[in-house]
């Protein structure tokens, strides 16, 4: 969230077009005047089909990637497994950085 110092209910009635002018008109051409009527934004109907999709999905996908377990493990029993401690501690440290922030 990005704090601005702005009055979120202000901003919400200029980002609708709600806002009234100095003689306390709307702030939108109306139809009548010559300008065009805005229609209400819609999300295409299509769109909770996609999410039960995308839901569906995730669920068949498997918890554990057999084929990458079987593969890391024979190249731990090899010793071809190399670990870069660089981008491993990057990695930690991003990932400890994100968590102090979700924090409350």
């Amino acid at each position: 969230m990005k704090v601005t110092g702005q009055d979120p209910a202000k901003t919400a009635e200029l980002t609708l077009g709600k806002a009234k002018g100095k003689e306390g008109k709307d702030a939108r051409p109306s139809p009548a005047a010559g300008g065009e009527a805005r229609k209400p934004a819609q999300l295409p109907t299509n769109a909770s089909l996609t999410t039960t999709r995308v839901k569906e999905a995730i669920r068949n996908e498997p918890d554990v990637r057999a084929e990458r377990v079987a593969e890391l493990r024979e190249r731990l029993k090899s010793g071809s497994y190399k670990v870069d401690a660089d981008k491993l501690a990057g990695k930690m440290l991003d990932e400890s950085i994100r968590d102090d922030l979700e924090k409350p």
